[in-house]
């Protein structure tokens, strides 16, 4: 027959018992398990196209710059010196295209030099110097004209007053070849002297206007900057 004593430990065991079971099944059933018609809810939310949710996320998203590594970028615009309504300017384009460094304006300052230097090598028969910047065609011509007044014991007493202005002719491009024919509008003195010195053809105090027509060449796919007189005219 159990005591006082015993039954009032036996109470007290089985009261802590009873607490341990009561906090095993809070545990357990605090936790979510198992099917929950909420989240049927939440998802049929999150399918609507003007949901609550979805303004949310397309604020979230308006914030995000996508990166497209392959957007292409903006051509770059190319001045090539002269309006598109040339009837040169795909020529132009395409010598530009195989040889960026091309820009027709300044084409033209290389042309006006070299227009002042060969007139001026010409004029004073420095055949060296004409035989670096003209074609095998050309040199023999002006080395001809030289030819022509040593025998005759003349030479030019010219010179360039000033350059008015440099016309686009004509403009070719066959492969890499490209020829480019300018006209130059210029003001000079020009007259011719003999041995003593005497003025035999034009005046030394008279400016006349003269017009020439060259055309230079050159393949655009070389390293050789520079371009060729191959064919000269009066205009």
């Amino acid at each position: 027959m159990q005591t006082e004593s015993e039954s009032f430990e036996l109470i007290i065991i089985l009261a802590l018992v009873a607490v341990f079971i009561l906090f095993q099944l809070r545990r357990t059933l605090g936790k979510k398990t198992g099917y929950d018609p909420m989240d049927d809810k939440l998802n049929s939310e999150k399918n609507k196209p003007n949901s609550r949710y979805n303004d949310q996320q397309g604020k979230e998203d308006d914030n995000v710059i996508p990166l497209r590594q392959d957007q292409e970028k903006p051509a770059s615009i190319v001045n090539l010196g002269l309006p598109k309504s040339s009837p040169f300017y795909d020529i132009i384009e395409k010598i530009n295209f195989m040889d960026s460094s091309f820009h027709l304006r300044a084409f033209y300052d290389g042309a006006e030099q070299a227009y002042r230097l060969i007139l001026d090598s010409f004029w004073s028969k420095d055949k060296k110097n004409l035989r670096s910047m003209l074609s095998r065609q050309v040199f023999d011509q002006f080395e001809g004209a030289i030819s022509n007044l040593e025998q005759q014991k003349l030479h030019h007493d010219n010179k360039i007053m000033d350059i008015e202005k440099i016309d686009l002719v004509e403009a070719t491009l066959t492969g890499s070849m490209a020829e480019i024919t300018l006209e130059f509008t210029s003001h000079m003195i020009m007259a011719t002297r003999d041995s003593d010195d005497k003025i035999v053809e034009g005046n030394d105090k008279k400016t006349i206007k003269i017009k020439d027509i060259w055309t230079f060449c050159r393949d655009v796919k070389s390293i050789d900057p520079n371009w060729t007189l191959i064919a000269t005219r009066t205009g």
